[in-house]
């Protein structure tokens, strides 16, 4: 049983390729740790890779470098790398999602954000209002500052 289970639709996580293939989703983004080895269960490009070529998707990937020292524990790491498809026409997503996490690293991540994260990935309104309810009524929200002032706001008991 997932986590997800309880939500009212299928989350997109796994059917990116189906999705975008029969235009229900206009774009996905993959993120793994840099350096990292090739994994397609991470960041699928293989499968991606004829349809990118065909002109079906277009891609785009960049990597964000760490803005210190890596954890001790992992002295190999040097940042994240970020892997984008979006449909034909699409291709303002990427740009919005690159100045999106730039503007939640200047500010902290945010409803607002979340909303618009949602919407960038092809999320229907109330499938962010389900999936937004999920992440308050988790024990871990309290480990996320916009969920904790999110919860406070609507006066709710986990803030």
């Amino acid at each position: 049983m997932s986590d997800f289970d309880d939500l009212p639709y299928k989350i997109h996580t796994g059917r990116e390729l189906e999705l975008m293939l029969s235009g229900l989703k206009p774009f996905a983004c993959f993120v793994d740790e840099y350096p990292s080895e090739p994994c397609e269960e991470i960041i699928p490009e293989e499968a991606f890779q004829e349809h990118v070529q065909s002109g079906k998707f277009e891609k785009r990937e960049y990597v964000e470098m760490l803005a210190g020292a890596p954890p001790a524990s992992r002295t190999d790491l040097k940042g994240v790398r970020r892997v984008f498809y979006s449909l034909p026409g699409e291709g303002w997503r990427i740009d919005a999602y690159i100045d999106m996490k730039a503007r939640a690293g200047l500010s902290g991540w945010s409803e607002e954000l979340e909303r618009l994260e949602g919407r960038l990935l092809g999320y229907e309104e109330w499938q962010t209002d389900a999936w937004i309810e999920m992440l308050l009524a988790r024990p871990q929200s309290k480990n996320f500052p916009w969920l904790v002032r999110l919860a406070a706001k609507r006066g709710l008991q986990n803030a």
